[in-house]
């Protein structure tokens, strides 16, 4: 078993074998931690303890995640986490053992979690903060489905603060970039947060499957900050339920990041906390990816499509290492960029996009062939055959009463845009 502590700057650590994440009392960095919020999280509002609990919590699992190996054979981690809290009383044995539930259904590891009074900390002051009070904290992440929810609620910009985490990643740091120039050009109401918190040690996991969990963390302290009542997760409902393409796909080595599980279990949390009632939803479960960007992006819209072209949908964005690559594009044939190509053509509008695929020539477009070999056969193999239906309910777990009907029928919806697709 691996421990991770996460603890304030200047704190001795309680276990002696762990790997110790000292966070810094002002956003900067430690050896193990870079961060732009400071341990009293001034930088987010006055957000309630429970809420920066919560944040510290999810942030020493994120940092175990992508700092601790995989077992090449297991693939399962045992991960213990001490966690030094504002009100560690308030974190019963059940809130702990919900939140380790949750964290072994995204990641598919074992996590056991200690937690430990925190030292005082004086808070720093931050008087340039914005503080205002919002209705609605909206995750944007510079992907497109985040952008497309954000241009849908644009008409709700000064009720609405829209936030994103600042990734060690150029391409989405550049995404994000284009993003915000895009919307406070079209509504100059539009706040757009973003803060980094990521570790300083070597990382190990590529693929980290806590990272959604952190941004909802982190919205969820910021909401707490800015009096909002709801959380808003923008994402295609057939990319959130991610029905197995082919029989060898499924089980917690694919995404569920967004599942309806995901929210149901995030939520039972949250109604656990004093947290004045916040809620948490995708308000486009319903839809695929399709469907959000007919709703998204106007017709004849240059701009829209242009803003459209620059975010990033790409899982497996270091093909752009390939000669004569570039990092900062879509790959163009992982399953989420094939979503994405197909949801353009679904929805009638010109994909602008330019993929990695469309710009590579010889070796090395014979060698991201080669590459995404994997993706292009549950591709072939999910257009050709269709999903078998007991499949798709049993890749996970599903919320009281979900209408099982409406789950297959935005599966087969979405597989019709996959099919879409030239290769």
């Amino acid at each position: 078993m691996t421990t991770v502590e996460l603890l304030p700057d200047g704190t001795p650590a309680t276990c002696g074998d762990a790997h110790t994440y000292p966070w810094p009392a002002k956003p900067g960095r430690t050896a193990a931690l870079h961060t732009d919020i400071g341990w009293s999280m001034t930088e987010l509002g006055p957000a309630a303890p429970a809420a920066k609990d919560l944040l510290r919590l999810v942030a020493a699992a994120y940092l175990a995640d992508r700092t601790v190996s995989r077992p090449q054979l297991a693939m399962r981690r045992d991960l213990h986490l001490v966690v030094h809290l504002e009100q560690p009383d308030l974190w019963t044995e059940d809130l702990l053992d919900r939140l380790a539930d949750l964290l072994h259904w995204l990641s598919g590891d074992t996590w056991r979690i200690d937690t430990v009074p925190a030292r005082p900390v004086p808070a720093h002051h931050r008087p340039d903060i914005l503080a205002a009070p919002v209705e609605a904290v909206s995750l944007l992440s510079g992907g497109l489905d985040s952008l497309c929810g954000a241009l849908l609620h644009l008409d709700r910009a000064d009720t609405t603060l829209f936030l994103g985490h600042r990734d060690s990643s150029t391409a989405v740091r550049r995404a994000q970039d284009l993003v915000k120039a895009g919307l406070q050009q079209r509504q100059p109401d539009t706040t757009y947060l973003r803060y980094a918190l990521r570790p300083m040690t070597t990382t190990r996991e590529p693929t980290p499957r806590t990272r959604s969990l952190l941004f909802m963390a982190m919205a969820t302290a910021v909401a707490s900050g800015h009096q909002a009542t709801r959380i808003l997760v923008p994402e295609n409902g057939f990319t959130s339920i991610n029905p197995p393409l082919e029989p060898s796909r499924g089980g917690p080595l694919t995404t569920r990041s967004t599942h309806p599980w995901t929210f149901h279990t995030l939520q039972l949390l949250l109604n656990a906390l004093p947290l004045d009632g916040l809620t948490i939803s995708n308000p486009y479960a319903g839809m695929t990816k399709g469907d959000l960007v007919a709703a998204a992006l106007r017709p004849n819209s240059t701009d829209d499509l242009d803003l459209a072209a620059a975010t990033l949908s790409c899982a497996k964005p270091n093909a752009g290492r390939l000669p004569g690559g570039n990092p900062n594009l879509n790959c163009g044939l992982c399953i989420a960029c094939l979503v994405r190509r197909g949801a353009f053509a679904a929805a009638q509008r010109p994909d602008t996009t330019v993929y990695l695929v469309h710009t590579l020539t010889g070796t090395a477009h014979d060698r991201l062939l080669r590459l995404r070999r994997h993706d292009l056969a549950a591709w072939t193999y999910a257009t050709g055959a269709g999903f078998n239906e007991y499949r798709v309910i049993a890749s996970g777990l599903w919320p009281p009463h979900t209408d099982f009907d409406a789950v297959l029928a935005l599966c087969d919806r979405g597989l019709e845009e996959l099919a879409r697709v030239t290769i």
